[in-house]
């Protein structure tokens, strides 16, 4: 018989301050603060992030992450990621959630195997992409992987 995995677990905590309005200061211990608002859509202030900006953000970010180890965990070496998140909100039995999440990664390889390579672990990375795992929200991932010739 096998001996049963023991796997760690993880806390990560944060706070914020209420400054004026609709607005408020994120801040962690060695990070830099945050200052934050409601979109204007939600009668919030244009131009500081918000909750919605930061959720989308989460999941984008975590897809890369997840990608960056992956490849780096199979050798696969990359010349560049880019990636467009866009998500949208709807009324849901009369309260706003995400119901989409469409993430854009264009990642630029140097050969087709490479980007055979690439497509694979990038499917692998969105299944287990952490915040993915813990939203409700629909998450599709529409890759554009580029074969780019090496600089002569």
């Amino acid at each position: 018989m096998e001996p049963k995995r023991a796997f760690k677990s993880f806390r990560f905590k944060n706070q914020l301050r209420w400054t004026s309005g609709r607005r408020a200061i994120l801040s962690a211990a060695g990070k830099p603060d945050i200052e934050a608002s409601s979109p204007p859509e939600f009668k919030g202030e244009a131009g500081f992030w918000t909750p919605e900006d930061l959720f989308i953000s989460s999941v984008n970010v975590c897809t890369m992450l997840t990608f960056v180890a992956f490849a780096q965990n199979k050798r696969l070496e990359f010349r560049s990621y880019e990636s467009y998140v866009e998500g949208l909100i709807e009324n849901v039995e009369g309260k706003y959630c995400y119901t989409e999440v469409t993430i854009q990664p264009r990642i630029e390889v140097k050969s087709q195997e490479d980007a055979d390579r690439a497509k694979t672990i990038l499917e692998d990375a969105h299944k287990a992409c952490l915040v993915s795992n813990s939203i409700t929200s629909s998450v599709k991932v529409v890759p554009e992987i580029r074969v780019v010739a090496s600089a002569a």
